[in-house]
Order: C-alpha cells, then structure tokens, then sequence
C-alpha cells in the first residue's frame, strides 16, 4: 500500500474550479517532486494532503488509512521559514514537540539531539535574525522533521535562496533523506531541481488541474552537487518541460 494515495481529489476556490481531478501517490520513501504553473493549485493540493482543506470530491489515504480533512498525520513545510523571531532556535524547533505535551526542557534536549544532522550545532541560542537563509530554512526542516519525521511536505523550501545556495542546500537535503528516509513530496517550480532530488515527477496543468505527466527518474542522484551526466537526462528534461509548455 502507498504511504501516500491521493484519489481523485477535485476543488473549487472562489467559483473557479482549481483542482479538476488529481490522482497521485508516494510510496515509502519516495521523494516525489510536484511541478506545475504559478497558480495551478500545487499548495491547494497540500494544505488538502495535510487535512488543513477539504476536498469538494476525493479521498487522502495513508497506509490504507482515509484522513481526508484530519490534521496531525503529516508534516507541512510552507516557502516561508515561519520561525518566530522572539525564540532562539532550539525553542523554535522544539515547538511541535511542546505541542505534542513534552515539557519545554524535555523537548529542547530531544530537539537538540538533530542539531548535528541538520547541521545547526552551535546555533541553539541564536535567533532567527542572526542566521542565513539556509541556515533558517534548516532551522525550519528539522522543526517539520519533528512534528512528523516519517511524511513531509515540502512546498518550495529553497525558492528565496541564491543559486550557491541553493544547490548546497539541495546537496544538504539529499545527505538528510538517506539518513532519516522519509517520505518526500517536494513542491517546485525548478526541473532541474525536481530532476537533481525526485524518485518520481508529477507534472500539473493550469486550472482546472490535472496531472498532465507522472515520470519516474532512472537515475541516481549525484553526490556533493556534481551535474547530472546520465545520458537519459536530456530526454526526460524535455518531456517535463514538453509538459509545463515550455
């Protein structure tokens, strides 16, 4: 069974009809990007998978289980850090533990054992102000790691960085995925991004939405950030890009 199973999920948002019907899953331990135009429902689709939204038709499985419309199953990892610039790092993280009733120390100490995979050791008392934009959005995918380690949801975590950046984050996040192996959906509008971190693509029309290409990635991903030089990936890049109309 898919750790994640999306059936035939339609929405309409302000009399326009957004999501027309998407079908779509992750297996466990996939990392599944999801590429579309601006506005065509990809964060719609989200806030539906993590049961902040309910859908006008269709159903969200994982394991086997129906969550339509229940929160708490997944962790969601919006653009935009959210850190809370009055907290020191280690108290921003360790939130989603306070929220789940550990006590605050408690939950600072469990918190604090990931900070050398996240590679935010020597930042717990710093502020949100203080740190990069990598290291914040570290700062903010060890607190979604947290509130539910084995799904995320993750809706363009990197689109605000540099392009250095970028790609050192996208190194960072391949390093963590092997070590922690969650199951991934990754939002992007970046196909060689989607095609450097996916096991799997889905590739969404404009409105109303529909999965225009599901594509499966044949090769492995690069280490340390060397390009990509497996000879099918010129052909796939095109028909993702085939897809987006590009």
């Amino acid at each position: 069974m898919p750790e994640i199973l999306v059936e035939g999920v339609s929405k309409t948002l302000g009399g326009l009809l957004t999501l027309g019907e998407i079908n779509l899953k992750a297996g466990d331990g996939d990392f599944v990007g999801i590429l579309g135009p601006s506005g065509c429902g990809k964060s719609t689709l989200f806030n539906i998978i993590s049961g902040l939204m309910q859908p006008d038709r269709g159903r969200v499985f994982i394991d086997g289980q129906d969550v339509t419309g229940r929160t708490g199953r997944v962790s969601y990892m919006r653009q935009k850090d959210l850190l809370l610039p009055s907290l020191n790092i280690i108290e921003n993280v360790s939130i989603p533990l306070v929220l789940k009733g550990m006590p605050k120390k408690k939950a600072c100490a469990e918190a604090a054992l990931h900070f050398n995979r996240f590679g935010l050791a020597g930042f717990e008392n710093y502020y949100p102000r203080q740190l990069s934009g990598g290291m914040r959005q570290r700062a903010a995918m060890l607190r979604t790691y947290l509130f539910s380690s084995d799904i995320l949801l993750l809706d363009e975590p990197f689109a605000s960085l540099d392009a250095i950046t970028k790609r050192k984050m996208q190194v960072w996040l391949i390093d963590v995925f092997n070590a922690v192996n969650p199951t991934v959906m990754y939002i992007t509008h970046d196909v060689d991004e989607a095609l450097y971190l996916c096991d799997r693509i889905y590739v969404l029309s404009g409105c109303p939405t529909v999965v225009k290409l599901e594509i499966s990635i044949p090769f492995r991903r690069p280490a340390h950030g060397r390009t990509i030089i497996d000879a099918a990936y010129g052909a796939i890049r095109d028909k993702v890009m085939e897809a987006l109309e590009i």
